[in-house]
C-alpha cells in the first residue's frame, strides 16, 4: 500500500459519522467529522462546529476571514 492510501486508510478509521438537523439546511441528515467537534452536513455540505454543554448542539460555522489594519476593512 502506497502513503498516500495508509494516510487515507488513518483519516477514514478516526472518521465519525452521526445523524442530525443541520443548521444550514435544516435537514436531517448525516453528518461526519474527521476531526475532533467539527462535522460536515452530507446534505449541502455546510461546515458545523458541535458544542456540548449539557446537550449536544451542532452551530455553523463562519469560514469567511475578514482582515482588518488600522481600524479598516483590507
Amino acid at each position: 500500500m502506497s502513503k498516500k492510501s495508509t494516510i487515507f486508510a488513518e483519516i477514514i478509521k478516526k472518521a465519525k459519522m452521526v445523524d442530525g438537523i443541520c443548521p444550514h439546511c435544516a435537514e436531517h441528515t448525516l453528518l461526519i467529522s474527521v476531526v475532533m467537534d467539527y462535522y460536515r452536513c452530507l446534505n449541502c455540505g455546510g461546515d458545523i462546529e458541535q458544542k456540548v454543554n449539557g446537550k449536544i448542539s451542532y452551530l455553523p460555522v463562519d469560514l469567511s476571514v475578514e482582515e482588518i489594519k488600522d481600524g479598516k476593512e483590507i
